[in-house]
C-alpha cells in the first residue's frame, strides 16, 4: 500500500454498514478515475458482515418478519427480490423453514419469490451477507485493499489534524491494536440496548432485551424451572412495536400455529402444560401498531404538498405543531366523511389490542387511510421545522402514535397474534401515560401498577419497549470517547435535548464537532454518521430506504474525496445555527 493511500473506515457492519460499503464500492469502481490507492477498512463486532443485530439468521426465528415487502428491502432498486429469484433452488434447499414461513400453504420446492410478500428477517440477513461478500469480491477486483476486522470494537478515537487513528479491541481477548491515518470514518453501528435506567428493581426475573431468541429461550427455561407451579409462569412483555411482537412470539415458541389450505393461521396450539408461559404485553396506550395494508390512491385536500415548506407557502403561514395536527384530523375527516379524526388515532375506539387487530384485519379499509395520510405528514420531515418546545412535546405525546399507524406490522403477525388472544395465552394492558406503570418487585412477583386499571402481577418481565436516544446511555465506550473528546456533540436546542449527534445540515451526513482549540463548532472533514445515531433519524427516516439513500450520499462524497488530488488542508468555518 502506498504512503498516499486514502482510508477509509465504517465502524459497524449491519445493514447500514453494508449498504455504506456496497454502495462505495460501486461508486468507485464504476466510471471514477482514482488518484490514490484506496483501503476500505471495516469493524465488525460480529463473526459475519451484513446482518448485524436486526438480521442476523442464527439468532432470530423464522416468524421474527421484516416490517416491509419485499419490494422496498434492498441495497438497491429490487435487488432482494432478484437474489431470491436467481438462488431460488438453493434458498428453497437450505433454508426451507424461512420459505414456509411466508408460503405455509404450497411446497417449498414450488416458491416463487413474491415481492409483495414479508419474508424473515433471517432470510434478509442472508442476502446482506452475500451481497457484502459480492463487494468485497469486487473491490478486490478493482485493486482496492480491504481490510475486515471481525470480533473487533472500536473504542476510542484520536485526531492527528484532520487524520484519525482509532484504537480497536479484540473482544475474544482484550488486546488493543492501533489503526493509524484514517481519512474518513463512518458510524453506523445501529440499535443499541442503551444503559439501563429503569426505576425498578431488576432481578434474575428480568431480560433487558428479547434477543437473541437462543438467550431469551435459556431465560425462560430458567424461569420455569424456578417459578414451576400448577399454573403457567406469568411473563410480561414491556412494549407493543415489532421488537415486542418478537418477543410474544419468541415466548410462544414451544407450541405452534395451526394453518389453513389457504396458508391463513387458524388456531394456535399449545404446549405441554411444563412449557407454558402466560404472556401479558404492554405499551402506554395498550395497542399494537396498525396492520399493514397498502398506500393508497387518496386526493388530499389539506396535506396538498409534498414538502413541509412547499405546504407553508402555499397555506401562506408558518405552521406549528398544532397546526399539522388539525390538518391532519380535517385530512381525515375529509377523507371519511367525519367518521375517523384525530382523536382515533391518539385514543383508537376499541375495547383492547385484541379487538383492534381483529377490525384491521377485517376493515382494511379505514387502516389503509389513516396509514397514507399518517405516513405522508411524517415524511414531509415537519419534525425538524419545529421550535424546542414543540419537539420536546411531540417526543412525549405524539411520535408513538406516528410510528403506531405509519410503521405498520405485517398480516401474519397479526393473524398470529390474534391466535394467541384466542387461546388465552396472551393478554394486553394499557400502562397510560403518567409513568404510573413502572413494575415494582415485592420479593417474589412484579407488580404492574397501571393507570386506569387494578395492579396486574407477573413472574417476570422482558423489556422489549422503544429506543432510548439520549447518546449519554449509548453503552458503547467509543461513544462515550466521542462525546468526551468534541468529536460528535449531543443535539440540543433551545432548552431541550432532542438526542441523537448534531449534523452540518438536516440533508447531510457529517457530525458537528467542538474545536477545542478554536473553541467552536465546526463541521467534521473526517466523521460521518447514519441511523439512529443521528439527530431526528427516529422521528424522520427511521425506514430502510432511508439508509440506503444515505449510503448512496456518503459513497458519492467518499468517492469524490478519493478522486481529489492530494492538497494542503484548509481551514473550514463553519456556519453553524
Amino acid at each position: 500500500m502506498s504512503k498516499t493511500a486514502k482510508k477509509l473506515c465504517i465502524v459497524g457492519t449491519g445493514f447500514s454498514g453494508t449498504a455504506a460499503f456496497y454502495h462505495l464500492v460501486k461508486c468507485l469502481t464504476e466510471g471514477v478515475s482514482l488518484s490514490d490507492a484506496i483501503e476500505i477498512i471495516t469493524v465488525e463486532v460480529r463473526s459475519e458482515n451484513g446482518p448485524g443485530f436486526p438480521y442476523a439468521p442464527e439468532e432470530l426465528l423464522p416468524d421474527h418478519l421484516c416490517n416491509n415487502q419485499a419490494k422496498v428491502m434492498s441495497l438497491h432498486g429490487n435487488d432482494f427480490v432478484d437474489w431470491m429469484v436467481e438462488n431460488r433452488v438453493r434458498l428453497a434447499s437450505y433454508y426451507p423453514k424461512l420459505i414456509s414461513e411466508t408460503h405455509p400453504n404450497i411446497p417449498v420446492s414450488d416458491w416463487i419469490p413474491d415481492p409483495d410478500a414479508f419474508y424473515p428477517r433471517a432470510l434478509f440477513g442472508i442476502y446482506l451477507q452475500e451481497r457484502f461478500k459480492s463487494a468485497l469480491k469486487k473491490a478486490q477486483s478493482y485493486g482496492i485493499t480491504v481490510q475486515t476486522l471481525n470480533g473487533y470494537s472500536v473504542v476510542d478515537v484520536c485526531r492527528k489534524s484532520e487524520i484519525l487513528n482509532i484504537r480497536i479491541r479484540n473482544n475474544n481477548n482484550d488486546s488493543e491494536t492501533e489503526i493509524t491515518g484514517i481519512n474518513k470514518l463512518l458510524l453506523s453501528i445501529g440499535h443499541w440496548v442503551p444503559k439501563e435506567s429503569a426505576l425498578f428493581q431488576q432481578t434474575s426475573m428480568y431480560l433487558n432485551n428479547p434477543y437473541p431468541f437462543s438467550r431469551l429461550e435459556a431465560h425462560v427455561s430458567q424461569w420455569l424451572k424456578s417459578e414451576r407451579a400448577s399454573c403457567a409462569l406469568r411473563v410480561y412483555v414491556k412494549g407493543m412495536g415489532p421488537s415486542g411482537i418478537d418477543a410474544v412470539l419468541s415466548l410462544a415458541k414451544p407450541g405452534h400455529f395451526i394453518y389453513s389450505e389457504q396458508g391463513e393461521v387458524v388456531r394456535y396450539q399449545k404446549p405441554d402444560q411444563s412449557e407454558r408461559t402466560h404472556i401479558i404485553v404492554g405499551s402506554r396506550c395498550g395497542f399494537f401498531p396498525a396492520v399493514r395494508g397498502k398506500v393508497i390512491e387518496h386526493k388530499f385536500k389539506f396535506l396538498i404538498e409534498d414538502t413541509f415548506n412547499e405546504l407553508e407557502r402555499a397555506l401562506d403561514k408558518k405552521l406549528k405543531l398544532d397546526d399539522i395536527i388539525e390538518l391532519i384530523d380535517c385530512e381525515l375527516r375529509e377523507a371519511t366523511n367525519f367518521r375517523l379524526c384525530w382523536s382515533d388515532v391518539v385514543t383508537p375506539n376499541f375495547e383492547s389490542a385484541y379487538h383492534k387487530l381483529k377490525h384491521d384485519i377485517q376493515c382494511p379499509e379505514d387502516n389503509d387511510l389513516m396509514h397514507t395520510i399518517l405516513l405522508k405528514a411524517r415524511r414531509m420531515k415537519f419534525y425538524r421545522f419545529l421550535n424546542d418546545t414543540e419537539k420536546e412535546r411531540y417526543d412525549r405525546e405524539l411520535d408513538t402514535h406516528f410510528i403506531r399507524i405509519a410503521v405498520p406490522i405485517p398480516k401474519q403477525n397479526a393473524a398470529k397474534l390474534i391466535a394467541l388472544f384466542e387461546s388465552d395465552v396472551l393478554e394486553s394492558i394499557r400502562v397510560g401515560y403518567s409513568g404510573a406503570g413502572e413494575p415494582k418487585f415485592n420479593g417474589s412477583k412484579y407488580e404492574l401498577r397501571l393507570e386506569d386499571q387494578d395492579s396486574y402481577f407477573v413472574d417476570a418481565i422482558i423489556r422489549a419497549s422503544g429506543q432510548n436516544f439520549a447518546l449519554s446511555d449509548h453503552p458503547s465506550p467509543l461513544v462515550s470517547s466521542l462525546i468526551k473528546s468534541g468529536e460528535i456533540v449531543e443535539n440540543k436546542e433551545g432548552a431541550y435535548n432532542t438526542g441523537g449527534a448534531r449534523m452540518v445540515n438536516d440533508e447531510s451526513y457529517q457530525v458537528v464537532r467542538f474545536d477545542n482549540e478554536a473553541g467552536e463548532y465546526r463541521p467534521s472533514q473526517t466523521i460521518y454518521s447514519y441511523g439512529v445515531l443521528n439527530r431526528y433519524w427516529q422521528n424522520e427516516r427511521n425506514f430502510s430506504a432511508a439508509f440506503v439513500e444515505a449510503a448512496i450520499w456518503l459513497a458519492k462524497d467518499w468517492s469524490k474525496f478519493c478522486c481529489e488530488m492530494p492538497k494542503k488542508q484548509t481551514k473550514l468555518a463553519a456556519s453553524l445555527d
